[in-house]
């Protein structure tokens, strides 16, 4: 199955920030497949979301725009990505006085101010199948947008 991946990387489609407000515009139901840019322009990171769930109607495509929102590192890839790239090195050479939550918090921040995205669901029954090979053809620059900064890989 063929998907206009051009969404993705279109200027005609809007950049969307990392708020928990807006992912009612996303449908309830199917699989994600999403590209992050930082500052509105540098491609960084792809991203699938809705793999849980044995049919497509149980399969929630905003869990994960939801959880990276959040800015918590524990078992998010993604948060972990952000916080090792771009937070921890602006704390570098400065003073930091560690409490509970912090680092988190810096990360929500940043996600939440500098990064963007854009997305496409896909609700068919093989939809989660489908979204991972997407993804593995995006960070392999398959389809010629480049390699995503953070989760790119090298082979075709």
């Amino acid at each position: 199955m063929t998907h206009d991946l051009s969404v993705l990387f279109s200027n005609e489609v809007p950049l969307r920030a990392f708020t928990t407000s807006n992912v009612s515009d996303i449908p309830s139901w199917g699989s994600i497949i999403y590209t992050v840019f930082l500052d509105k322009t540098e491609y960084i990171y792809v991203g699938i979301g809705g793999l849980s769930g044995k049919s497509v109607t149980e399969r929630n495509p905003r869990s994960r725009i939801i959880q990276h929102s959040q800015g918590r590192r524990s078992g998010d890839q993604f948060c972990i990505y952000i916080q090792d790239f771009f937070v921890i090195p602006q704390l570098i050479g400065k003073d930091y006085t560690p409490k509970k939550g912090y680092l988190d918090q810096l990360t929500k921040e940043f996600i939440q101010s500098r990064l963007t995205y854009r997305y496409l669901v896909i609700q068919t029954e093989d939809s989660d199948v489908e979204v991972r090979r997407l993804e593995r053809e995006l960070q392999r620059d398959m389809h010629g947008h480049g390699v995503p900064q953070l989760n790119g890989t090298s082979g075709g």
